[in-house]
């Protein structure tokens, strides 16, 4: 694309030159001697970069700078020959990107140029990632909980501030954390670490990394999650499973913005941007000791709270419409009769977005390819929900009570197992049992686990 540069000083030996330069870089060019024709230009139809004297007749190139509208309409490079440093100080102030001294030579002008043109990109594709996460593709849902949430994005996103996103199992934490790494506009990646799902012993060197040596079967130095995130952003996912004694090291990375490896010495400098994400009241448990007190006011500095889907009815259809897409292809045509609506709206989905995610699953496992109808046949396939209250225990009558305490034991466990991602160990910890107990009880009552303990 031909880049149009507005070239503004009264010197007509400094148009020409700089404007053959630029020139002969692809670049095209304009010009204006005074600020009020570089005023009328600027606001008539803004160019992408401009270049600007500050010693113009009459109005000077400060003048013209400190009343253009904010955001400037495009970045400027300032090309003066007689200003003091004040001068050149207040330029930048008054949002100049470079100010570059006369006469310049050709590789500092269009260096300067180039930044200025990068740094300006960078602001639009920020503004154009803002603008993309207030739409239903990112944050799917029609609720004004869902609305509300995509402005909080946008508003907070581009900051690099401490971000504790709040919600039950299954709400999406994780896809609001990726819509602010998003809004950040940070070049690095998004790293993602489940604090649940990390045997306790391994969970240090994870996060913060290890030597060789640091340990049995350190072979080579493990670079942890904080430095593989560094330039992006870094999830600590159930933040509040994290043992006490990783708690104060987690404090001091976050005060001091640098890591030690396990086995380490030097410590290692890091950018990146923390987010942290719980469904546990962390309030509650610093003030039950359970949690760091400290470690808690430092991560809450924005608490941002996810609604459980039961709450927001009206991103159920939206949301289910988006799966079906995801599994049978975006042309996928999904119908939902009023029986099939009342039915999706009356289910307390415990397991949230989760939930329903597994219904669209089994629609489609269950259904022929083609168009799909939930209708009242297609939401017998929901999970049942419990029944509650007094007397109402399912399976009285029926079962024995030992088999009923079997019963309700297998649920804790397949809820432990579930919130741990199948990981053993830390559910002993979420459930504050020994390991090799819980895994043979897992065993005896025939629960599914993704591993075993090590012999």
């Amino acid at each position: 694309m031909n880049r149009r540069i507005l070239l503004v000083d009264d010197d007509e030996a400094v148009l020409r030159g700089v404007g053959g330069l630029l020139r002969d870089e692809g670049y095209g060019t304009e010009t204006a001697s005074t600020a009020a024709q570089a005023h009328e230009m600027l606001t008539r139809d803004p160019p992408s970069a401009v270049i600007l004297d500050l010693g113009l007749p009459g109005e000077s190139g400060l003048s013209l700078l400190a009343r253009l509208p904010r955001p400037l309409p495009a970045p400027v490079v300032v090309l003066s020959g007689g200003a003091t440093p004040g001068e050149a100080a207040q330029a930048l102030k008054l949002g100049a990107t470079d100010f570059v001294e006369k006469p310049p030579t050709a590789e500092r002008l269009l260096t300067a140029l180039s930044n200025a043109l990068a740094l300006r990109d960078l602001e639009e594709e920020r503004e154009r990632l803002r603008e993309e996460l207030a739409q239903p593709g990112n944050l799917v849902g029609e609720s004004a909980a869902i609305a509300e949430l995509r402005k909080v994005i946008a508003r907070v996103g581009p900051t690099d501030s401490l971000i504790l996103i709040e919600g039950e199992t299954g709400t999406g934490k994780e896809r609001v954390a990726r819509a602010l790494h998003l809004a950040s506009a940070r070049k690095g990646r998004f790293v993602a670490v489940n604090c649940a799902a990390i045997p306790a012993p391994l969970l240090e060197s994870e996060l913060f990394g290890a030597e060789k040596g640091a340990f049995t079967g350190a072979t080579a130095r493990r670079i942890g999650r904080f430095e593989q995130a560094q330039r992006g952003t870094l999830l600590l996912d159930e933040i509040g499973e994290l043992p006490l004694d990783l708690q104060a090291k987690l404090l001091r990375v976050l005060e001091e913005r640098e890591v030690t490896r396990l086995g380490g010495s030097t410590p290692v400098a890091i950018d990146v941007r923390v987010l942290a994400a719980t469904h546990r009241d962390l309030r509650r448990a610093s003030q039950e000791g359970r949690f760091r007190e400290d470690l808690y006011y430092r991560l809450a500095v924005f608490p941002l709270h996810v609604e459980p889907l039961r709450q927001r009815p009206d991103d159920i259809a939206p949301l289910l419409r988006a799966f079906t897409a995801d599994l049978r292809g975006p042309q996928v045509e999904l119908t939902v009769t009023p029986e099939g609506e009342r039915a999706l709206r009356a289910h307390p989905w415990p397991g949230n977005v989760r939930e329903l995610r597994n219904f669209a699953e089994r629609l489609h496992l269950l259904r022929d390819p083609g168009p799909l109808t939930v209708d009242a046949d297609a939401a017998a396939l929901l999970a049942p929900t419990p029944a509650k209250g007094p007397g109402t225990i399912a399976g009285i009558g029926t079962l024995s009570y030992r088999e009923l305490c079997e019963e309700a034991e297998r649920k804790i466990l397949r809820e432990a197992l579930e919130r741990s991602e199948g990981n053993v160990a830390a559910a002993a910890r979420l459930l504050k049992v020994d390991r090799g107990n819980l895994y043979r009880r897992i065993k005896a009552l025939g629960v599914a686990a993704d591993d075993e303990p090590s012999m």
